[in-house]
């Protein structure tokens, strides 16, 4: 029962993280539009006003914190493995919302690799194995741990420092995604960690050495501010359906790959288990390449709006 509990929460936060996400890129699409769902009414001059503190904007953060409490909440009843899989249910939901809500639509072949990607999901659902609380103090008290940690940390620095050299559209579309994307699994990690805390308090247990909660609490609060700006930062240039669907590809495959290196989750699969898991697994990351491949050279191939699919609608 628990179970079905965080799967209905995942269901929940994968929503309206997609409908906020949406929302911001509204609020990104209102400095240069009257209206900024259709794009029919440019402006004459560009709205200057600061982009965060738009209504769009404020709404779809809004949202955004609403996904972040319900994945804090399903946190309790499944474990960051099942959560990355479960949350690649955002991605058939979000080209359903930017449809809806942008206008945005993709071609034949991306809706392939969305289908690739969605199948792959499901192969990991059904063999995904979550690990018990006190495995999450075990290990985060081992130095890989903390190496692995320190290196996602870096990776994400070494991308963005390559954003400010290469200034290459489908480069900085993909990486501003990505580094979004690392943020948010990130913070998903460190939430366990301060969640499973009161595990042990319900138990008698002692808790972890202070200095270890305040450095993991620090990393989760520094990590979802930075998954909201680089994600901005990417709804600021490009197609929201593109942007979004790479971080939360992104924040998936991360969340599972730490689920395993970090809380040990697969530890008890059997072989064919977990055969079928990394099969899933790779399929979801060559539907996520052949999706970021299907992205054009130019710059206007990522916002590109269709007036007619507003009046078929």
């Amino acid at each position: 029962m628990s179970q079905v509990a965080g799967i209905g929460l995942i269901f929940i936060a994968s929503t309206c993280s997609s409908i906020g996400m949406n929302f911001q890129k509204l609020a990104h699409r209102q400095g240069e539009y009257h209206d900024p769902r259709t794009m029919q009414k440019p402006r004459n001059k560009t709205l200057d006003s600061y982009v965060y503190c738009r209504p769009y904007m404020i709404l779809g953060f809004i949202l955004t914190a609403a996904a972040v409490i319900c994945d804090s909440i399903a946190l309790f009843f499944i474990g960051t493995t099942m959560i990355g899989v479960l949350g690649c249910m955002a991605i058939p939901i979000n080209v359903f919302v930017s449809r809806y809500i942008l206008f945005e639509q993709i071609k034949k072949t991306e809706k392939c690799y969305i289908l690739i990607i969605t199948i792959g999901c499901l192969a990991c659902l059904i063999t995904a194995k979550s690990h018990e609380p006190i495995e999450t103090f075990i290990r985060f008290s081992k130095v890989e741990t903390a190496i692995y940690i320190t290196c996602i940390w870096i990776f994400a620095f070494f991308l963005y420092t390559l954003t400010l050299f290469i200034n290459k559209n489908d480069f900085q579309l993909i990486v501003l995604s990505v580094i979004s994307g690392i943020m948010g699994a990130q913070f998903v990690s460190m939430g366990k960690y301060l969640l499973d805390i009161t595990w042990l308090i319900n138990n008698n247990i002692q808790i972890p050495p202070t200095l270890q909660i305040i450095g993991v609490s620090l990393l989760a609060i520094i990590a979802l501010p930075l998954q909201i700006m680089f994600l901005n930062k990417s709804l600021e240039k490009f197609n929201a359906t593109h942007s979004i669907a790479i971080f939360q590809c992104t924040w998936c495959i991360l969340n599972v790959t730490q689920g395993i290196i970090i809380f040990g989750d697969m530890q008890s699969a059997s072989t064919v288990e977990y055969v079928i898991f990394i099969m899933g697994f790779v399929m979801t990351c060559l539907g996520i390449i052949g999706l970021s491949k299907q992205i054009g050279d130019e710059p206007l191939s990522y916002s590109d709006h269709s007036p007619s699919s507003s009046v078929a609608l």
